[in-house]
């Protein structure tokens, strides 16, 4: 069986995983080693404070969003499909265990970090609903057959499979069988990818300059540990042995490191002489390179400073965040639900379903805490004719009124309903009578 990772033959060949010498099985479980001489993985890079803020901010925007099933209407609109067999599991609850938002903030949390996420669809014959069960990504091997029989596992580094080829997921459970899955028991959400099957993994990719910020991190801790001081050289007038070397190192590292002794008078004896090493954090812009290691990872995570509470160089304004917001939704939140749409409706939808169904996430949830927003979009719909009193009641959440005023559809700023816009009254109507002009002789009076 020609395999693309010696890892994957080692798998695929029977239960053995591995040795503990094996670089790609240490990478896995312990992340790949870096110049900082850090070990990256999705794990050790959510420490890091702008990893953890990015990754969250975009998985709980999109988790907060409604996802419905909608079907095409015949005048070209479409309405929400309560009835249909997708509503309550993709509304409510995919799976016996998960709320929505729990499932999408760990599914596009698994997209963010490793690139890829994975879902088991259970079906339950008989049932109007399935179950879309999370699978481990670090767990499931997509490989491929092609035309000559030839077996290929992918990775986010393999080239495109060849024409013709068919794809298969083999999923390796913590305690279990090993299964393998066709494309339809698999809801398979990828980021970018460069062979079409397997999301690149967003973390190693950007390891340096997560491991930059780790060094960086235990740099700063380090440096606090020791009373924020780079060190002490300590000098004796004589030669010291092996026995009063030790115990003068012992009770100088006790009386001196650390944040507790920080300021401590100590007690020189022997005529001992002590120089004091002084490196301010300031000097060795080690603040500095936070704040670039800062920008640096939300440019891998294309999420704005200002989302993850962090200005930069600049104080924002209320303008310039309201623009910065909107590019958030546009480029970054836009892309992610459009990922998540098409794939949804490619693997949840039947083929006879497509073209009169489809599924979307309603982004006017993300006006629902920006009063302001809400309601110049609510004013727009309304003095435009789109929608009624009623309409707006429902949108708010409250009762319709169901009577005729509320029904109706009023157009302009003077809030007059659709049927009367437009009207008038018969005497603004009448064309204008000509003048009456007199002429000389005529009398003023008739008789």
């Amino acid at each position: 069986m020609p395999l693309l990772s010696p890892i994957r033959e080692i798998r695929a060949a029977g239960p053995t995983v591995g040795t503990t010498g094996d670089p790609a099985l240490l990478g896995m479980f312990r992340g790949d080693p870096t110049n900082s001489a850090q070990n990256v993985n999705s794990t050790t890079a959510l420490k890091i404070s702008t990893v953890y803020a990015c990754v969250t901010r975009r998985a709980k925007t999109l988790a907060t969003l409604p996802l419905q099933i909608k079907k095409r209407t015949d005048d070209g609109g479409s309405e929400v499909a309560y009835n249909h067999r997708l509503y309550n599991q993709l509304m409510k609850n995919p799976n016996n265990w998960q709320t929505r938002y729990d499932w999408l903030l760990m599914c596009h949390g698994h997209v963010l970090l490793r690139g890829n996420a994975y879902n088991y669809i259970v079906y339950h014959p008989g049932r109007q609903t399935n179950e879309l069960i999370p699978m481990d990504p670090d767990r499931v091997w997509p490989f491929i057959i092609d035309t000559n029989g030839a077996t290929y596992f992918i990775n986010d580094n393999s080239p495109a499979p060849p024409p013709g080829s068919k794809l298969y997921y083999q999923y390796f459970p913590i305690n279990g069988e090993v299964v393998v899955l066709l494309p339809h028991e698999v809801l398979h959400i990828k980021g970018f990818s460069t062979n079409g099957i397997v999301g690149k993994n967003v973390i190693q990719i950007m390891r340096e300059s997560v491991g930059l910020a780790m060094a960086e991190e235990e740099q700063g801790a380090r440096l606090f540990s020791n009373g924020a001081q780079i060190g002490k050289v300590f000098t004796h007038p004589k030669a010291l042995g092996d026995v009063a070397y030790k115990r003068l190192k012992k009770e100088l590292n006790d009386n001196t490191a650390g944040v507790a002794n920080a300021h401590r008078t100590l007690l020189l004896e022997d005529g001992m002489n002590m120089e004091q090493a002084t490196l301010t954090m300031q000097d060795a812009q080690f603040l500095d390179s936070r704040k670039f290691q800062v920008e640096d990872l939300c440019s891998y995570l294309d999420v704005p400073l200002i989302l993850i509470h962090r200005s930069g160089d600049k104080n924002q304004t209320f303008a310039s965040s309201e623009v910065i917001k909107s590019i958030f939704v546009d480029f970054t939140v836009n892309s992610d639900c459009t990922n998540w749409e098409q794939n949804l409706d490619k693997t949840l939808l039947y083929d006879s379903e497509k073209s009169q169904y489809f599924i979307e996430f309603d982004l006017k949830a993300l006006m629902r805490g920006d009063t302001t927003a809400r309601t110049k979009y609510i004013k727009g719909r309304f003095e435009t004719g789109s929608w009624s009193p009623d309409d707006i009641r429902r949108y708010e959440g409250e009762q319709a009124t169901g009577t005729e005023e509320g029904k109706a559809y009023y157009a302009g700023p003077g809030t007059m309903p659709l049927k009367l816009a437009g009207q008038q009254t018969n005497s603004t109507n009448s064309e204008p009578k000509e003048p009456v002009i007199k002429k000389d002789g005529d009398d003023d009076d008739e008789d």
